[in-house]
């Protein structure tokens, strides 16, 4: 009996060391309504599998307060790169101000900087016959990238409006920042990188939004690379200067 229960902890043990190794990457969607946290899911939540260092996250029919989030499909990579497409519907029974986060940890800084890039598209569509507008809130921006909670590059930045009739559909099209991505210099990232999307979104009607943001590391020079180019500048300046070489 005493070795069944070894046997088995050491199995579960075994499972949770696994589970820990497998989920080497967090990441998370929260929800904001007016600025106030609704909750979040995680990476269980959203069905993520995979093998560091990849993982593919995807689902259908949850909710987070008032928005509905119809689907989602995220490519994340410890490089990091966050990759995907969320649709959602605005069930408030009102215009409202919403701001959803996509954050992935990292699991090794992007030091000593990093080159960042990224790309936004979607729409809106309205499914009540009223009319549909996705907009922008104040001094906001519909894509920000965020190296750490801290914003290095929006787009589509206020104001902002895209609207369609009844039943109708209109397009948010795509732009983009560091391209050829990645290739503009940013800061290290340490903890995290995300994705913040801050709409407005008429009532009943539905949004959806396909975006990028890809970190990658700066190397620092290796020391041997530094220690040729100074033997290549005192050889340089050695024959530049007559009086080095006679004698």
């Amino acid at each position: 009996m005493l070795q069944r229960l070894w046997v088995g902890a050491l199995v579960v043990g075994a499972a949770l060391a696994y589970t820990t190794s497998a989920w080497a990457l967090s990441f998370t969607v929260e929800v904001l309504d007016a600025g106030v946290s609704q909750g979040s899911m995680n990476q269980m939540m959203m069905n993520c599998a995979g093998t560091a260092p990849s993982f593919n996250c995807m689902g259908t029919g949850a909710a987070i307060g008032n928005l509905d989030i119809d689907m989602w499909n995220f490519s994340l990579d410890e490089d990091p790169v966050v990759s995907g497409t969320t649709a959602v519907t605005n069930n408030s029974g009102v215009t409202a101000h919403y701001t959803m986060i996509v954050t992935l940890a990292i699991t090794a800084p992007t030091t000593p900087s990093s080159l960042i890039g990224g790309s936004m598209q979607g729409g809106a569509t309205d499914n009540n016959g009223d009319g549909v507008t996705l907009a922008t809130f104040t001094a906001t921006s519909l894509y920000a990238a965020q190296i750490d909670g801290a914003t290095v590059q929006t787009l589509y930045n206020d104001p902002q409006s895209f609207s369609a009739g009844g039943f109708l559909s209109v397009n948010v099209p795509q732009t983009s920042f560091g391209t050829p991505i990645p290739s503009q210099p940013a800061v290290a990232a340490f903890a995290s990188i995300a994705i913040v999307y801050d709409f407005t979104l008429t009532a009943n009607d539905s949004a959806t939004f396909t975006s990028n943001f890809v970190v990658v590391p700066v190397p620092e020079p290796s020391t041997a690379l530094l220690v040729g180019m100074g033997l290549l500048g005192m050889a340089i300046s050695r024959r530049r200067d007559p009086s080095q070489s006679r004698g």
